[in-house]
């Protein structure tokens, strides 16, 4: 399930002498922004070249689109028990227990939806499926198909495919917020095509409206925190001026259709990047009863009809004049 995100950041007005550096470069099939300040300019650009490395590397790891890499073997093997590399493992793992978290909302093993419908496709040649082929791909679905063991050991069935669309872009922005960390920098800004982390007093993000680009739903202050919206507005097929979204239920196989946006606030990118697809996909009492049960993390939705719905403490994140 791709997800492209709907957030455009804005730098609060200078309060700070520090520079900021900026750089700009297309990794993972999107635009990677990373700001930094608080650092001479020496120490920004080893930080930002080395994060756009990491970048870099992960997408060589996690890409579905590179022939013989990992993910590739992963979806391709005919073995039902794959060693798998360990990072990999590890993100099965964080996902395994976001699955559970969403009670299956969050589901990563729903790729062969995608292929179905040409959104998960190199040539995005989008198309609307039949009832039956939407259950045989269904049949081939879903976490509930997957067992992990340690060491590295994965057990799926050999026509379950995976691909992690809907988090790896929020875990790369928390690796680079780690490794940007481990060099000395204590303020910085990291957009991962739109899944956001930041952290330093002063960054503001602007949450665009996902029917009116030129407007906000709000401009949020976040530091230490991930930011990531799902939204029906950049990757949809139009069925009859009825948008058919790039995100599906992972029990229906049917695209969700409750909401234009979700936009989610939480300690860490990847959560955030997850939750967002996971609350996408749940009718709006469900979403607002599990967003406010988790701490430090919070929402906004947007709904069909374009009914502007909140979790409990969001509005401590709006940013003043």
């Amino acid at each position: 399930m791709k997800k492209y995100l709907v957030i455009l950041i804005l730098l609060a007005a200078a309060c700070s002498e520090d520079t900021t550096y900026k750089r700009v470069s297309i990794v993972m099939g999107s635009a990677i922004e990373i700001q930094v300040r608080g650092v001479n300019e020496v120490t920004a650009n080893k930080a930002i070249t080395a994060s756009f490395e990491e970048a870099r590397r992960l997408d060589t790891l996690f890409s579905t689109y590179i022939d013989g890499n990992p993910m590739w073997k992963i979806n391709n093997t005919i073995a039902d028990e794959i060693l798998i590399d360990r990072e990999i493992f590890h993100v099965m793992r964080r996902c395994d227990e976001l699955w559970k978290l969403t009670g299956g909302a969050f589901d990563p093993a729903v790729a062969n939806l995608g292929l179905l419908y040409g959104f998960d496709n190199d040539e995005d040649n989008y198309r609307i499926p039949s009832e039956g082929e939407i259950q045989n791909a269904l049949s081939n679905s879903g976490w509930k198909h997957i067992t992990l063991r340690e060491p590295n050991i994965l057990v799926k069935p050999a026509g379950v495919k995976i691909n992690f669309n809907s988090c790896i872009p929020g875990y790369a922005a928390d690796r680079i917020a780690n490794l940007l960390s481990n060099y000395g920098v204590k303020e910085y800004l990291i957009n991962v095509g739109g899944e956001i982390f930041a952290r330093g007093k002063d960054w503001k993000v602007g949450i665009q409206h996902p029917r009116n680009p030129n407007d906000f739903l709000a401009v949020i202050k976040v530091d230490g925190f991930g930011v990531a919206t799902s939204g029906d507005y950049e990757k949809y097929i139009d069925s009859n001026g009825k948008r058919i979204t790039h995100i599906f239920n992972p029990v229906t196989g049917k695209p969700a259709g409750h909401y234009e946006s979700v936009t989610v606030i939480a300690p860490d990118a990847m959560t955030a990047d997850a939750l967002s697809t996971a609350l996408f996909v749940m009718e709006i009492d469900e979403a607002l009863n599990l967003i406010n049960s988790l701490e430090n993390t919070e929402a906004v939705f947007v709904d069909s009809s374009g009914t502007i719905r909140k979790s409990l403490n969001f509005d401590k994140y709006i940013a003043g004049e």
